[in-house]
């Protein structure tokens, strides 16, 4: 027998062989098997399994594979293109099932009434800015704070909004922003909100500076007299300018809207004290806000606006059935005509719903927040104006073609309109004129630098979608730029006075006016289609809008700072409700490049100044920001696999993904609250110490630290031990510092060695031992080995304990003082910058260790074990 014919046959079958196997299986089996089996113990324990057995066996479902209702004699390929050919018992629940998961067609979805639908369901959970559509074609958009909020262009870079905002101009809606408006006597207001500011950190809400209501002032909020702990949020406040006609004063504080409940009970609790009398809650819940409302191109704020101004509760009854029923006859009559002239020819039958209400998922509940207390009014204006943010030396260009100063003038003697019953007071006529001058010299500066810093220009404009450029251009007219060239500066000259700020914007009914008596997208274009040559301008007369605005400068960077001067400046625009789109695409075919929450971010960290609520870690918000991101960054650590992913313990990094606030400013205890030191004194007797310049200036700043100054920097230390201090941070030669990357103090080794040798980057730290190593190595054994069948049982997981040092918060070879809250390559540089937090007590070790040296540290970011050298200033 040749050997293939061997291999070829099949091996006999050996029956005692396995005969024996199944008998020493049966064996094992009935000698673990219980000798005896209670029946009706065995049905208690499972009767719930036993009723699920039962209504399965009587109730037949259909799964997605339809041909598992059959048998397989009965199956064909056919029945998946065709019904027909199933059996009467199982085309029914296929049809059933197949109607019900069929996914309407787009043409259906896009329907007016259906999109509108769809919109407002949306915005159930979220608020959606005024551009929300507009930004969602182009933007990527994120949640954040109860808002929808665009955050970076699908697009552009942050190179691209670096060059927007240095050379052109770069234009963010920060609607969102939070506005709310104390109204009473000028000294009940500032004695109540001085109890949450406080004068060491700078200029507060009392300041002469800003009671005239003529610039926008700034300041960090802390809760009643915890300062310098509590802070709560930095806001921006602006005071009414003083009317002989109004003797109380109106002052709107703008704050961030993730810190906007937490102001709010604060500021009525702060009055509740200085009024002595508690805080009622006046609010009035506006709730007939229909789906079909937004179809006539108006947002929820828009609704409230055009509801009429009542104080009184009991009398305006929201919820009454005959207004509703008016109103849905309106929707549907409106409907019934956008439907005929959108069609083509094709009329829509509807159904008349007029005695039936709209149902809680087709109303949107607007609330008015009102407080009294006392003698002081608060009112929130969330939501009901409009703010756009303009940066960059061309943002004076844009805003001088957008904005066209309104004409008052009119030959009619019937004061119809608001504007002319408003402008008939010779003291706002004049006001009037003064405002248009001013403007005039404005526009004649090359950049918003040059003004006044923080002022505050009251404009009444007209509608920018009736003289609104033709096409985009990204450059404006040669005119203006020869006319902003020029070298007359007549702006500076001219001075802020309250009749150039003042502004009908601050009355709620003119706003609520505006708002309402507004031409509808629509109506323009049908007024422009009419026209016999194409693109003449649209002369609407008296009929035509006049909205009052507000101008605030933007003072950018010192250029005591910086290389270049007052990178950052520009303008802020604010606006009442519904005009928010208007303004927005007229500035963007200006020459305006849109930006979002990233580019506001890549500006802050340009001119390495705080932004909130990152930069804040001593408040609430910006404790809850830094926990968003080390969930973030633990998730996006857990999904790599250990190969790919660096080993910290190896790094010696224990906090890898947050910041040890706490450990930081004390070691042994932890549970210690800490704080950012803010007083300006105090930071300049930290700045003259510490901040040594190189150079001829080295000498002379070296002979002014005399006993004086090192005393009060003693007495700072011992006054403020527990608290952080903000750092700039530029680095010496290459590299980058990175977030989560730590601030350590060099030694005098390092220190030779630089000198030595210019080209020195820095020490490296040693590599540590993983101590979880072995244990790792053990369980991946035990792994191997059960997949082979040699153990029973797999081994347990232990979850892994994160042992931290107690004794040194990096416990590496240089002594940590800070951490980087955030870095990288910075543009206007040219080199790796940064910003970050130091204690105060390790700025004291930094000043112990290197008298010479004093503003010379190692940073290292937490991916490496490479130290470099860099340079903090205060």
């Amino acid at each position: 027998m040749t050997e293939m014919e061997q291999i070829g046959r099949k091996r006999k079958f050996d029956g005692k062989a396995d005969f024996a196997k199944k008998q020493r299986i049966q064996e094992t089996v009935l000698s673990e098997a219980p000798q005896a089996i209670n029946v009706v113990e065995y049905a208690k324990c499972r009767a719930a399994e036993l009723q699920l057995l039962d209504a399965a066996t009587k109730q037949r479902k259909v799964s997605q594979a339809v041909n598992g209702l059959m048998s397989i004699s009965m199956r064909r390929r056919a029945m998946s293109h065709n019904i027909k050919r199933l059996p009467h018992r199982v085309r029914e629940m296929v049809t059933i099932k197949a109607n019900k998961h069929k996914k309407p067609s787009r043409r259906h979805r896009r329907r007016p009434n259906n999109l509108l639908q769809e919109y407002v369901r949306r915005q159930k959970t979220k608020v959606w800015l005024e551009t929300h559509i507009w930004h969602a074609k182009r933007f990527k958009m994120i949640e954040k704070w109860g808002y929808r909020i665009p955050y970076q262009p699908t697009d552009k870079s942050s190179r691209a909004s670096y060059r927007a905002t240095q050379h052109h101009c770069q234009m963010i809606d920060v609607s969102y922003m939070c506005c709310i408006e104390v109204q009473g006597n000028e000294e009940d207001i500032i004695s109540g909100v001085s109890r949450l500011c406080n004068s060491q950190t700078g200029l507060t809400i009392g300041a002469k500076m800003y009671l005239e209501g003529t610039r926008e002032g700034s300041c960090v909020l802390y809760k009643q007299d915890q300062y310098p702990l509590g802070a709560i949020c930095p806001v921006t406040f602006l005071w009414r300018p003083r009317t002989e006609s109004h003797s109380l004063r109106q002052l709107w504080i703008w704050c961030h809207p993730a810190s906007y409940n937490e102001l709010w009970q604060e500021l009525e609790a702060s009055f509740s004290h200085t009024e002595g009398c508690a805080a009622q809650d006046i609010s009035e819940e506006v709730c007939s806000c229909p789906v079909d409302e937004v179809g006539k191109g108006k947002t929820v704020s828009e609704i409230w606006d055009k509801a009429p101004v009542n104080n009184n509760s009991e009398e305006q009854e929201i919820h009454s059935e005959k207004k509703d029923e008016e109103e849905i006859k309106k929707i549907d009559n409106d409907c019934k005509a956008f439907s005929e002239k959108k069609g083509k020819g094709k009329q829509q039958k509807r159904k008349k719903e007029t005695t039936q209400k709209p149902t809680e998922e087709q109303v949107i509940k607007v609330v008015n927040r009102k407080s009294q207390i006392g003698k002081i009014l608060m009112t929130s204006l969330k939501d009901r104006l409009v703010r756009h943010r303009f940066i960059g030396p061309e943002s004076q260009k844009v805003l001088e073609q957008t904005l066209c100063i309104a004409d008052i003038m009119s030959n009619k003697s019937e004061p119809a309109h608001w504007w002319k019953q408003y402008f008939q007071d010779q003291e706002h006529s004049l006001g009037f004129n003064q405002q248009r001058e001013f403007w005039e010299g404005v526009c004649q500066c090359r950049s918003a630098a040059e003004l006044s810093p923080h002022c505050v220009i009251g404009l009444t404009v007209r509608d920018p979608r009736v003289i609104r450029a033709k096409k985009r251009n990204d450059s404006a007219s040669k005119e203006t730029s020869e006319a902003m060239m020029s070298d007359d500066t007549g702006a500076i000259t001219l001075k802020i006075s309250q009749d150039v700020s003042s502004s009908p914007l601050w009355k709620e009914e003119i706003r609520k006016t505006v708002t309402s008596t507004k031409k509808s997208d629509f109506e323009i274009n049908q007024l422009k289609s009419e026209h016999v040559v194409p693109g003449t301008e649209l002369i609407l007369g008296d009929e035509e809008s006049r909205i009052p605005v507000l101008l605030i400068q933007n003072q950018g960077v010192d250029p005591k700072d910086r290389n270049h001067s007052h990178y950052g400046s520009g303008w802020d625009l604010i606006l009442p409700a519904g005009w928010s789109m208007a303004f927005w695409v007229a500035s963007v075919y200006h020459g305006a490049r849109a930006g979002g929450l990233r580019e506001l971010q890549c500006l802050a960290n340009e001119q390495q100044s705080e932004h909130f609520p990152e930069d804040f870690p001593d408040t609430q918000a910006g404790q809850a920001e830094e926990n968003r991101i080390k969930s973030e960054k633990e998730a996006e650590h857990s999904r790599r696999p250990p190969a790919k992913r660096p080993n910290f313990r190896k790094l010696g990094m224990d906090h890898p993904f947050s910041w040890a606030w706490k450990q930081l400013v004390d070691e042994k205890d932890d549970s210690q609250d800490f704080y950012v030191l803010r007083g300006r004194d105090d930071l300049r007797t930290l700045r003259k110490v510490l901040n040594i310049a190189s150079g001829k200036n080295k000498k002379c700043l070296q002979s002014h630290i005399d006993d004086a100054l090192h005393a009060s920097f003693q007495d700072v230390i011992s006054r403020h031990k527990q608290s952080l201090v903000y750092i700039k941070i530029a680095m010496n030669s290459k590299g980058s510092p990175e977030e989560m990357g730590t601030i350590s103090i060099p030694t005098q080794e390092d220190v030779n060695r630089l000198k030595a040798d210019r080209f020195y980057v820095g020490p490296v730290k040693l590599q540590q031992k993983d101590p979880q190593q072995e244990e790792k190595k053990e369980k991946k054994r035990k792994i191997k080995l059960f997949k082979k069948g040699i153990l029973n049982l797999p081994p347990k997981k232990t979850p892994e304990i994160k042992t931290e040092n107690s004794e040194s918060v990096d416990n590496g070879d240089r002594e940590v003082i800070g951490y980087v809250k955030h870095g990288g390559f910075s543009l206007s540089s040219g080199q790796g910058a940064g910003k970050g937090f130091c204690s105060v007590l390790g700025l004291e070790k930094l000043h112990q260790s290197l008298p010479d040296q004093k503003n010379l540290v190692l940073i290292r970011n937490p991916r490496t074990l490479q130290y470099r050298f860099a340079r903090i200033s205060i």
